[in-house]
């Protein structure tokens, strides 16, 4: 069964939009970023988080959980407090709040897909 949502997110993506995979080993970039009180994107990835490349080391879909280990880069997500994580800093990724209320038919996963970028490696950081 198609979501109404993923036709409107499949008829408003970009003809440049990349898959995500979400498997154990996958590398990926962010590359979009979402404003959830306007419910939109922007081609780019959110401030302070673009040069960072990251794999995911644990998949749990049912319970609703994605964990990921920065690789390459770094970044100062807008949640860090002005805090950098740098190669090594790990996290996971889980439903996102403001995403789930605007669109609650949509899977929890549907964010990630717009807004991750499936990479064949990730870059060594430069020495």
């Amino acid at each position: 069964m198609i979501r109404p949502l993923a036709i409107t997110v499949a008829l408003a993506a970009t003809p440049a939009a990349a898959e995500f995979v979400i498997e154990e080993g996958t590398f990926f970039v962010m590359h979009r970023d979402y404003h959830h009180k306007t419910n939109s994107f922007t081609d780019r990835a959110p401030e302070g988080e673009g040069d960072g490349c990251f794999q995911i080391t644990r998949v749990d879909l049912p319970g609703k959980s994605i964990d990921f280990t920065l690789v390459s880069g770094t970044i100062t997500p807008w949640w860090s407090d002005g805090e950098t994580f740098h190669p090594g800093f790990q996290n996971a990724f889980v439903p996102a709040i403001g995403f789930m209320e605007n669109n609650p038919d949509a899977a929890w996963t549907d964010l990630l897909h717009e807004i991750l970028k499936t990479v064949p490696d990730c870059a060594p950081p430069a020495s």
